[in-house]
């Protein structure tokens, strides 16, 4: 059991190395694991090209069942624990929790009556495949196969009604700080690049969070390259805009938003409602802003 728990690690990353990570074992432990599993089955799982690795053919056909044996283990688990029910559990990057406030409530307000939230930037590995709902965001969330995508994420400049005003033409983008989010999957690099717009700037506010690009928009510091799902609450109450000046340029999109919901047969039906409330709150249309409009 313990080398199909590895070999269940390994498959779904594709990678020996980060499996190792996810499990708290070292990449050799893994490798000689892997190596005695096929041993055992006389077949190779894995094909190894230098230092990757990629599942053979027999080994995609194992994961597909490994992964249903597995679910069924914990449902089994979870059928012999104690009645009282396990909180909701949800976890989303801090880029996306302020959409999901509403939902919470939401929550709350139902049925819910425990929630487990966690805010933290998923790493490139299974593990929110533990919770019972989970938001990915990234340049890393489309490499996990069987998510839902929640729409397209479209980066434009945006920044306060006043500001955006200002911004009519390409030049204009000279005068005004260039807010910078080192965190975001698209930079302004990109987007300059795209449309042939050589930096004339100099002026850039560099953040590590979304939460603290917004709050400088709503100062009036400065215009950001931001994902419009990110923003769409702000504009859709007119504190925030789309800087008109975009509007003859390229937009940049990109799918980086997916969403994942539990195959425990014991705690799916639940999160499905969860997930229900989370794609009317977050997912996009083709123009990148939120498809229902978020509550005031």
């Amino acid at each position: 059991m313990s080398s199909l728990e590895v070999f269940a690690e390994a498959g779904r990353l594709q990678s020996f190395r980060q499996a190792a990570i996810a499990l708290s074992l070292t990449t050799s432990a893994v490798s000689q694991s892997i190596r005695k599993l096929e041993d055992r089955l006389g077949c190779r799982l894995f094909e190894r090209l230098g230092n990757r690795v990629l599942l053979s053919e027999e080994g995609g056909r194992l994961l597909r069942e490994v992964e249903i044996g597995i679910e069924h283990m914990r449902a089994g688990l979870e059928s012999v624990r104690p009645s009282h029910p396990a909180p909701i559990s949800i976890i989303s990057p801090p880029a996306i929790l302020g959409l999901l406030t509403p939902v919470i409530h939401e929550l709350l307000s139902l049925e819910a009556s425990e929630i487990r939230l966690i805010s933290e930037e998923i790493p490139g590995s299974s593990s929110f495949r533990n919770f019972d709902v989970a938001v990915l965001y990234g340049k890393h969330a489309p490499q996990h196969a069987d998510l839902e995508s929640l729409g397209v994420d479209v980066y434009t400049p945006v920044s306060r009604p006043d500001v955006a005003a200002r911004l009519t033409h390409v030049k204009d983008f000279s005068t005004i700080p260039l807010l910078v989010n080192d965190a975001a999957p698209v930079s302004w690099d990109n987007w300059l690049t795209l449309n042939r717009i050589v930096a004339t700037s100099t002026k850039r506010l560099h953040f590590n969070r979304t939460a603290h690009v917004i709050s400088s928009l709503l100062d009036g510091s400065g215009v950001a390259l931001e994902s419009l799902r990110l923003v769409s609450p702000y504009i859709a109450r007119g504190e925030l805009a789309i800087c008109p000046v975009a509007d003859g340029l390229r937009a940049i999109s990109r799918e980086l938003t997916f969403l994942y919901v539990t195959q425990n047969p014991l705690r799916r039906d639940q999160a499905q409602r969860v997930a229900e409330l989370i794609r009317a709150r977050c997912m996009t249309s083709k123009d990148g802003l939120i498809v229902s409009g978020p509550a005031a």
